[in-house]
């Protein structure tokens, strides 16, 4: 069994999940800090993790670690179920009462009445109005904005009442309103054309409230005044982030963490296994149990659209051919996503295309993520075994040729797993691949729906400037007294906190 491939099939040992509601708000309690020594028991339930929260406003959210903070503080008009298998998904009013088509460009959402934003502001169409026209400002890459960019113009006829006029027919626009970007801000609040700090305060309206966002920790309290179907079950809880794997599992050891969710490396994930295995309560030594969340995990490598060699597709292809034997996915749309058609190859040998001289690339990964950094030298390894290129890895880097990735897509669908590539596709390619999206987001007949959704994974495999490698499960752990809802995620499962509650 090759490195990566063995590296993989460890790293997929991963978790299951969670949903539902509660309310009635007690005052805010002192802070505390949820890394001191035995804190026995803890005065709030804390979730340890290694993502860190860099980006609170939903606007400028890339990441799956700042998703947490969009998911649980913020509303959006739509959201979407996530899904285990491939059956088809369809989005459910959040903050909407109701959403529906008037005709084949306009959009009709009506809000659920009385809802306020933590701050006590009346939410209202108005916010929804500035929301979504910032969010299309500010533009920010990497975002789900481009699922908003079909708008011609928004009206607000009323309070509760949002009109949505299309400049062509987009039958997929309504999952755009389930994405982060989507998400209602207060415009007494936000700056309609910068992004706001993180030292600023975060007015939402979700099932949770910001009140303490600090570096490595974020503490939220129950919004009693929560409108929507995802209303908390936990008074207060904190997310302490870790530095790395051992600083996590030793809270785990210590007491000094109710929930894991992401941050423990493959090495510690097979001890904890073992424990479990060998424990009649099927709990770890420290006693946390398991959940895992099917298929949550999926890594990918991307091209940077700013990298001087992208535009070589000989190049490209030797890349994609160097990891073709170690590679698990085989489309940049998951299997488990309606949609999914395989389209890049898988195992065996393959011969690159020709091409003169030697090429020096540079793969970046996210330090936070787990076994990121072996994953990015077993990588390396491969590239640089198939001859003729060399790869220096920078941890963190913002700017490389090469990004390793751990990712989930916005919804639990095949455009939104699509998104990357169909904004950055190959150079040659745009028009093809803009056309077909757009005939896609047209399209209301099932059959022409996935034969396009073939064309288009078909061309991403060609075009190999967005790399499929693997995917796997989720881990969650909870310690005794601890559970979590089974469902209550983000629509491509993202933490939720609306379903774990402590006894």
């Amino acid at each position: 069994m090759s490195g990566l491939r063995r590296l993989l099939g460890t790293v997929c040992l991963l978790v299951a999940a969670v949903l539902l509601a509660g309310c009635t708000e007690a005052p805010l309690p002192d802070p505390v800090d949820p890394s001191s020594p035995s804190p026995s028991p803890r005065p709030y339930l804390t979730i340890g993790t290694t993502d860190v929260i860099t980006q609170p406003d939903p606007a400028g959210i890339t990441t799956q670690a700042s998703s947490a903070m969009a998911f649980n503080v913020f509303q959006r008009l739509m959201t979407v179920p996530p899904t285990v298998g491939d059956e088809e998904v369809f989005p459910k009013p959040e903050a909407a009462q109701e959403c529906q088509v008037e005709s084949v460009t306009v959009y009709l959402c009506i809000l659920n009445p009385g809802m306020t934003f933590h701050n006590g502001h009346a939410l209202t169409s108005s916010d929804v109005k500035f929301s979504i026209e910032r969010a299309l400002r500010l533009d920010v890459e990497g975002t789900g904005v481009s699922g908003l960019e079909v708008l011609r113009r928004i009206e607000t006829p009323d309070d509760l009442t949002i009109r949505f006029e299309l400049n062509r027919p987009d039958n997929r626009f309504n999952f755009a309103l389930a994405s982060p970007v989507a998400s209602i801000v207060d415009e007494e609040v936000y700056d309609p054309d910068r992004l706001r700090g993180a030292d600023l305060s975060v007015a939402g309206s979700g099932p949770y409230r910001v009140s303490q966002l600090g570096e490595e920790q974020v503490r939220f309290d129950r919004f009693a005044k929560y409108i929507g179907p995802t209303a908390g079950l936990q008074q207060t809880l904190l997310l302490q982030s870790f530095p790395d794997s051992g600083s996590l599992e030793q809270a785990m050891t210590e007491q000094r963490v109710d929930a894991v969710w992401r941050g423990l490396g493959s090495a510690a994930v097979t001890r904890m296994v073992a424990q479990i295995a060998a424990s009649p309560q099927q709990r770890t030594e420290a006693g946390f149990a398991e959940q895992r969340v099917p298929g949550a995990r999926v890594h990918r490598l991307h091209w940077s659209p700013d990298s001087p060699l992208r535009p070589d597709a000989a190049l490209r292809d030797a890349v994609n051919v160097a990891l073709q034997g170690d590679r698990t996915l085989d489309s940049i749309v998951p299997p488990t996503v309606a949609g999914y058609v395989p389209s890049f190859d898988v195992g065996g040998q393959a011969t690159p295309q020709e091409r003169p001289g030697r090429s020096n690339l540079v793969l970046s990964y996210d330090s936070t993520v787990p076994d990121g950094g072996d994953l990015a030298n077993v990588v390396r390894s491969r590239i640089e075994a198939a001859g003729d290129m060399s790869v220096r890895v920078a941890p963190d880097a913002a700017e490389a040729d090469l990004f390793l990735v751990d990712e989930k897509a916005w919804t639990p669908t095949a455009e939104a797993w699509l998104q990357a590539y169909v904004n950055s596709p190959a150079v040659g390619s745009t028009v093809r691949v803009q056309e077909l999206m757009d005939r896609y987001r047209a399209e209301t007949d099932p059959v022409i729906i996935e034969g396009l959704l073939s064309e288009l994974q078909k061309q991403a495999g060609a075009d190999a400037v967005l790399l499929p490698l693997d995917q796997s499960d989720e881990p969650i752990y909870l310690a005794e007294g601890t559970s979590w809802t089974p469902g209550s995620f983000g629509p491509g499962w993202q933490l939720g906190l609306w379903g774990i509650t402590r006894a």
